[in-house]
């Protein structure tokens, strides 16, 4: 919600930001999570400073072409390719990921044998003197490059390793370290494709494989220190590498009425995985089709499958909240448990349903609400956070004083939601007996309270924020559109 107030005054702001040094430009707080990828493992996930997230994508965004000069073949290296467009953000077609793995099938119809290969907790692992020295040899100035050292330097605590999952342009950053070890794989004459961490090498013969994984495997170590996979690690007979690419690309629908609905999608959002479509765009015919009925069976069909893909599953969530169709509510509460794993595209796709009755949403609250007194979702954080966020983006979900009675036993991310919530829900006096403990918030809530303030009487709000002047371009800014 800040970033959208800062937006109404985005020229002074760049000019506020690109008038700095920046060794000027302190870097501010991140925040990490600990988010579900399946029912068993998770990862750890960074949100940054908005200041820090916009400094970082405008320095990949200005120098990105430096880096994308040294890196392989676009044939060869497929994840990540620096392209920026309104359309795709700072990396080319959306379609990486499918181009890698019919590669891959290619590829695989004229060898014997395919080594698969996967770096071990890639991103946790890179090294930032590795980073420093690859955006020095792509000739990044040495502020830009000391500024994201320091970046990186607070996500991870002060150790010298570790790049944030999360941001989006720190694909490209990660995708630089990897510059050597392509060409040394290169020069050495390996036949490989990759995308991001998964290597994947064409040999004639089970001897050369073993060569191969040799190589590669004294490749990561001399080079950064990096090791293999043993589980995802294999040797793969040609049909077996042609059954996984066709495992792997993604639009592969589970039945009928997938393969429907995502006609669907496609032919309004014309293939762009990021297009939010209106309601009013889609034909009646066309949103009748999308079902209650069709959705569950579509859901239910991948949670009877043995191993869940929930990597595909998420996947559908993603295409599912692009039109907002208000089918899968149901299920999702009654199978939340089972849905876990799909957590953050679930919330996506609650927070853009369309075409709701506002007492359907009250409901709905109440349901959000009762979630959170589960025992075994409760004690996720990051499930707490993206329930309450829906709060905080929907008045319509109403429940402010449900809300507000979790706000004093809350963790500061859980109170940062529920004052936003009370922002939209219109709970201004209850916001105003909070102006004494601003000072002790963390940088997080302070915004959402700035945020916040802007709904309190006009000279009350002047006068409270005229008391904490922000020094940072983005509090900066974000304070001014307050005060209005």
């Amino acid at each position: 919600m800040e970033v959208e107030a800062v937006r109404s005054d985005k020229d002074r702001f760049v000019a506020d930001v690109a008038n700095k040094d920046l060794n000027q430009l302190p870097i501010g707080a991140p925040r990490r999570f600990i988010v579900p990828k399946d029912e068993i493992s998770y990862r750890q996930a960074t949100q940054l400073d908005p200041q820090d997230s916009i400094i970082l994508s405008s320095i990949v965004y200005q120098f990105g072409n430096s880096i994308e000069a040294r890196r392989k073949e676009k044939d060869v290296v497929f994840s990540y390719r620096f392209s920026p467009s309104e359309d795709h953000g700072l990396y080319a077609s959306q379609s990486g990921w499918n181009d890698f793995w019919s590669k891959v099938a290619r590829k695989a119809m004229q060898s014997d044998v395919i080594l698969y290969c996967d770096i071990a907790d890639f991103y946790n692992q890179i090294y930032h003197h590795t980073v420093e020295n690859q955006l020095i040899a792509s000739g990044l100035p040495n502020q830009a490059t000391k500024w994201i050292i320091r970046l990186l330097e607070s996500t991870t605590a002060g150790v010298s390793r570790g790049v944030p999952v999360g941001p989006h342009a720190i694909h490209l950053i990660a995708e630089a370290t990897l510059i050597p070890i392509d060409n040394s794989l290169s020069a050495q004459g390996i036949d490989f494709l990759r995308y991001a961490d998964d290597i994947l090498i064409f040999c004639s013969t089970r001897d050369e494989a073993n060569r191969n994984l040799s190589t590669i495997a004294r490749v990561l170590d001399q080079q950064q220190r990096l090791t293999l996979q043993r589980h995802k690690t294999k040797f793969m007979s040609r049909e077996e590498c042609l059954s996984l690419c066709q495992q792997m690309v993604e639009d592969r629908p589970i039945n009928s009425s997938e393969s429907d609905l995502l006609e669907i999608v496609k032919k309004y959002s014309g293939g762009n995985p990021y297009r939010t479509i209106s309601f009013n765009s889609i034909s009646e015919s066309d949103w009748a089709a999308i079902g209650a009925n069709s959705v569950d069976s579509i859901i239910e069909s991948y949670l009877s499958q043995t191993p869940i893909d929930y990597i595909r599953l998420r996947w559908f969530f993603r295409r599912l909240a692009q039109v907002g169709h208000p089918g899968a509510i149901e299920i999702v509460i009654a199978r939340i448990h089972d849905l876990t794993p799909c957590l953050a595209g679930i919330c996506a796709y609650l927070s853009s349903i369309q075409d709701l009755e506002d007492e359907y949403w009250v409901g709905l609250g109440e349901k959000l609400l009762s979630l959170l007194n589960d025992d075994i979702l409760s004690d996720n954080e990051y499930f707490r956070l993206s329930v309450l966020s829906l709060f905080s983006r929907n008045a319509t979900l109403n429940h402010i004083s449900s809300l507000i009675a979790l706000y004093t036993n809350g963790d500061p991310y859980v109170r940062r939601e529920i004052i936003l919530a009370a922002a939209i829900g219109g709970a201004v006096d209850w916001l105003r007996e909070h102006k004494e403990a601003f000072n002790q918030m963390d940088p997080w809530q302070q915004r959402a309270f700035i945020f916040a303030s802007s709904k309190l009487p006009a000279d009350e709000r002047r006068y409270f924020l005229g008391r904490f002047p922000q020094d940072r371009p983005f509090d900066a800014a974000l304070l001014r559109w307050s005060r209005g």
